[in-house]
């Protein structure tokens, strides 16, 4: 499957992450509200967001992982990212928002406009989002969205299923 490399929506202009962004993400999980048991909040440096970064990039250049940061249209600022992993037989959606924007609809306008774009690429299947089961807002974010709430295999973790169809 490709995707395109940079895409827009009425808000938001979305392109492939680069080092750079490392910043915007480590001010994000160095947040007091950026949960710590999220993988995210692992990290600690710049150096570390750096890193972790550079490997999406990679990971972009082998097909493995699509990370898009979102920046919003009128001042370029990043307000956080979206995520495609392939998987099998499915595709794995992950996001994350600064929390100095939460409660204002970005993460809901941010996956719509992936999810636009997934379609519009062509993408025809399942796509996968997991949230920690005390994470309300983003299985309201999920729900929006269509994604419906299917079996866990964990009890720590609240699993969601979307099927793209032309």
């Amino acid at each position: 499957m490709k995707f395109a490399r940079k895409f827009e929506c009425s808000s938001f202009v979305f392109t492939p992450i680069e080092i750079a962004d490392a910043v915007y993400l480590l001010t994000a999980v160095n947040s007091d509200l950026f949960s710590e048991s999220l993988p995210l909040a692992n990290i600690k440096t710049l150096t570390q967001a750096e890193n972790w970064c550079s490997n999406r990039m990679s990971e972009w250049n082998m097909g493995k992982c699509y990370v898009w940061s979102c920046r919003r249209l009128h001042n370029s600022q990043v307000i956080g990212q979206v995520t495609l992993l392939p998987q099998e037989n499915r595709l794995a959606l992950a996001y994350w928002v600064n929390p100095e924007f939460w409660g204002h609809g970005l993460a809901t306008q941010m996956c719509k406009a992936l999810l636009s774009h997934v379609r519009s690429s062509g993408y025809q299947g399942s796509i996968w989002a997991g949230v920690h089961s005390w994470n309300s807002r983003s299985s309201s974010v999920l729900k929006k969205l269509g994604f419906e709430q299917i079996v866990s295999n964990s009890e720590n973790t609240a699993e969601y299923s979307l099927e793209i169809v032309c």
